[in-house]
């Protein structure tokens, strides 16, 4: 094959796999490396996910009292935020995938796609304490470890997926158009209030156009299979569909758009 000739599929997933080491090893390394400088270092890694749960239950379950129709607020809460904060923050570190490594795609020849894999990954490293402390959350607040639990397995699965699928799209348009770094954070917060994060939304929105609306957001679906499985209730199987669908349609079409720009990474 002549360099620069872009190679077939089977190849390229055979490249990336051969380097699966570098996939892992590389964002374990920088996860050990963050916070070193500070005196609980990697304890940082429980205690955000516990103060930001502490912050959002003052705010909307004391002051705001968005608890509505939610019997154990604090892990709905718990739930929502992790759920929610995994492809949130996935989303946009896979931006930062390509332009933070122009130096390393310039001087060795690798799958570019490596790159976004890798984060998704690290990202997905740093959210198993925010599981751990999820659980524990629902078990000091009195829910009793169930069989359902395990349902949390498929779901994080296909979420793992999603991220992946999302981490390809934004990986190539943040590398043509830098300022989607600068826009995703904004359309994310805008999203967050747009999920369900904060509050129960069959005990706010009645109107079933809205509701159907809401099953179609992918991030939603997420949040409310996840404390579905932990906290219990009837879940809409729209939801799965709606994962299941985003999943399905963003991983390939993903992955395609990403590749298709290969040659041109890295040229700034």
């Amino acid at each position: 094959m002549r360099l620069g000739e872009k190679p077939p599929l089977p190849v390229y997933l055979r490249a990336l796999w051969q380097r699966r080491d570098f996939a892992v090893t590389a964002p374990l390394g920088e996860l050990r490396a963050q916070n070193m400088d500070t005196v609980l270092g990697n304890l940082w890694h429980l205690l955000n996910p516990v103060l930001l749960v502490a912050v959002y239950f003052t705010i909307f379950g004391l002051l705001l009292d968005t608890s509505r129709g939610v019997d154990n607020f604090i892990a709905f809460l718990a739930v929502g935020v992790f759920v929610y904060q995994y492809s949130q923050r996935t989303t946009i570190a896979a931006a930062r995938s390509i332009p933070a490594n122009e130096g390393l795609i310039r001087s060795i020849h690798f799958p570019r796609a490596l790159l976004p894999v890798s984060t998704v990954i690290g990202q997905t490293l740093a959210f198993m304490p925010a599981v751990v402390i999820m659980l524990i959350v629902a078990v000091a607040t009195g829910e009793p470890p169930l069989l359902r639990w395990l349902m949390l397995v498929p779901i994080l699965a296909l979420q793992v997926a999603f991220n992946l699928g999302a981490a390809f799209v934004v990986a190539r348009l943040a590398d043509s158009f830098r300022d989607v770094q600068n826009i995703l954070p904004f359309l994310f917060r805008l999203l967050f209030y747009l999920s369900g994060v904060l509050y129960l939304v069959e005990a706010w929105v009645t109107d079933p156009v809205l509701l159907r609306l809401f099953n179609a957001n992918p991030l939603y679906a997420f949040v409310t299979l996840a404390r579905s499985a932990i906290l219990g209730g009837p879940t809409d199987p729209e939801l799965w569909l709606s994962a299941l669908v985003w999943t399905g349609v963003l991983l390939p079409v993903g992955f395609a758009f990403f590749r298709a720009a290969e040659q041109r990474y890295g040229r700034g």
